[in-house]
């Protein structure tokens, strides 16, 4: 079977039933950053155990069926590993469509020379890099509390966006938040101004958020302007509508019509897929909902690097029940909420006539 079909499979079924398995896993390689940005304290976490890349390619040798695996940090070129990473889930995971992945931007030698080899190897049918970018280059550097940060993540898109091709394609990422809720069309221009031929659309968003176990910022404030965020979301959404068609453009608008939802009632707007379609994993193996609930189901190591063990757990459907009826959090995170997104193109009116 294509890859793609599976995938589509797998989001066709989640519209009418939950899935048995997950197709999408997120997965945190590492907590190691080399920035330390304002709304996110992973850099300030005590190094955790990272699973080897041996019990990494032991794990999809045995947890093979996803269709869609989206890699996170910290900073995953971080780890010179990365290389036997990227081979152990092609070798392993032959039913893969979608591999994705942010980077801050800040090693661009490193980050340039590991992508080019996976497009060009054409190791995964779909790739697809964000490039983390807050506003423009004074005010980036001061949320990262890096100076010359705007510089490298910039300069990497440049160089990565000429590798754009049929099965791999480069974003820019802003976490809108308070500081920078303001900035998009300057952050927009100042890109402009110094590589050109820059569009909205080649600009994704997403909202701040904190989290005990992944973010590490459970006693940061959240967004607090509500209101300011939604205009600007708004307003920003406008200027995307004019560029760009397809999957990754009817998520991006989904996902930005949905937040007023989030932002106003404090809840999330569609029925979660978290420990249904998808899952988290930090870098030692624990296995999360999400990567904003803290409620362990297990960690693969004592489930013999086996996913399939530990998914059918009384702890995993446990978890999953809190889920349905609501008892988490309530987030709106790009991560999480794409699946769900998906899984809920059907109505709920016709989904009860299936």
């Amino acid at each position: 079977m294509y890859p793609i079909v599976r995938l589509a499979g797998n989001i066709a079924v989640s519209n009418v039933t939950e899935l048995s398995a997950p197709y999408k896993l997120i997965y945190a390689l590492t907590y190691q950053c080399q920035l330390k940005c304002s709304m996110c304290h992973i850099w300030k976490r005590k190094p955790l155990p990272e699973l080897t890349s041996e019990e990494i390619r032991e794990f999809f040798r045995r947890s093979n069926a996803f269709s869609w695996i989206n890699l996170s940090g910290g900073e995953i070129f971080l780890r010179p590993d990365l290389p036997e990473i990227f081979n152990a889930i092609a070798t392993s995971c032959k039913g893969l469509y979608l591999l994705n992945f942010p980077t801050n931007g800040f090693l661009t030698e490193v980050i340039v020379d590991a992508v080019t080899r996976i497009v060009q190897d054409r190791q995964f049918p779909k790739v697809l890099v964000t490039v983390s970018l807050d506003g423009p280059p004074e005010l980036h550097d001061r949320i990262r509390s890096m100076p010359g940060s705007w510089d490298r993540a910039v300069d990497t898109y440049q160089r990565l966006r000429r590798l754009r091709s049929r099965g791999f394609n480069v974003y820019f990422g802003m976490t809108l938040q308070d500081a920078n809720a303001h900035a998009f069309e300057e952050m927009v221009r100042s890109v402009g101004e110094r590589i050109g031929d820059i569009h909205y659309g080649d600009f994704h968003v997403n909202l701040q958020h904190t989290s005990e176990h992944y973010y590490d910022n459970a006693g940061s404030s959240r967004l607090m302007d509500k209101q300011r965020v939604l205009d600007r979301l708004g307003a920003i959404e406008t200027l995307r509508n004019r560029a760009g068609s397809g999957p990754v453009k009817y998520l991006e608008q989904r996902y930005q019509a949905l937040a007023s939802v989030y932002l106003l009632e404090n809840r999330t707007p569609v029925a979660c897929q978290a420990l249904a379609a998808s899952l988290f994993m930090d870098p030692a193996g624990t296995l999360y909902p999400c990567t904003i609930y803290n409620r362990p189901i297990g960690n693969i190591k004592d489930h013999g690097y086996c996913l399939g063990d530990l998914w059918n757990t009384g702890q995993r459907q446990s978890v999953r029940t809190e889920i349905r009826a609501g008892n988490c959090p309530q987030c709106w995170t790009p991560c999480e909420a794409y699946q769900s997104i998906l899984a809920n193109v059907v109505p709920i009116r016709k989904r009860s006539r299936l």
